[in-house]
């Protein structure tokens, strides 16, 4: 899935509305309250920020283990400790099966990149019926060949995942493990690699938003 925005004077200078060094005061005001800060006293207001993060302050609290990692601030870990909630929680499946699959070596697949794309939104939904067919035959075709732990394997969970992603969007009912923790093992012979460490940030961020 899955590798931030914000916002006159008179000729001769001077302005009705204006403070002591000059700013408009609506400006001013503006821009105070969008601060969460008071514009007379210059507080913070009591309940500033509520409903979101402060600047710099992430929603989601960071797993002690992170701290003092710059991991966090990239996106979409940013985001994703922004606005935690359900939303968030599918969007980093999606994500943890992009971190799977190029971990995994099938982010160069076409099939494997036009499923991505249309978990994204894009692509015809008249064509995710044929799409979820070809995932389910590329699971077999690979679980076929694979050992239990091996690199085959792995490609299979990534498939599989993938499938489950999207017939979960149309309604459908996923059996099995959660799809994070199916996931997990993927990731298991190399846990050094950036796909693999992005990935343990991920579970952490995910069991956060998803404990009951």
């Amino acid at each position: 899935m899955a590798d931030g925005t914000e916002l006159d004077a008179a000729a001769d200078g001077t302005d009705i509305g204006g403070t002591a060094d000059g700013t408009d005061a609506g400006t001013a005001t503006a821009t105070a309250t969008g601060t969460g800060t008071d514009p007379v006293t210059g507080t913070p207001r009591p309940g500033a920020g509520a409903g979101t993060a402060g600047e710099g302050t992430p929603a989601v609290p960071l797993p002690p283990e992170w701290e003092g990692s710059g991991l966090p601030a990239e996106e979409p870990f940013k985001s994703f400790l922004a606005a935690p909630g359900p939303e968030t929680a599918a969007e980093m499946e999606r994500y943890g099966a992009e971190l799977a699959a190029r971990h995994t070596g099938l982010d160069g697949d076409a099939l494997c990149t036009l499923t991505l794309a249309v978990l994204d939104g894009c692509g015809p939904p008249e064509g995710r019926a044929q799409l979820r067919t070809d995932l389910a035959a590329r699971a077999a075709g690979t679980a076929a060949q694979a050992d239990t732990t091996g690199p085959a394997a792995g490609r299979a969970t990534v498939w599989r995942t993938l499938g489950d992603l999207l017939a979960r969007e149309e309604g459908a009912e996923v059996a099995g493990q959660p799809l994070m923790r199916r996931l997990a093992p993927v990731f298991a012979g190399d846990p050094g690699a950036p796909a693999a460490l992005r990935f343990r940030l991920l579970s952490a961020l995910y069991e956060t938003v998803t404990r009951d």
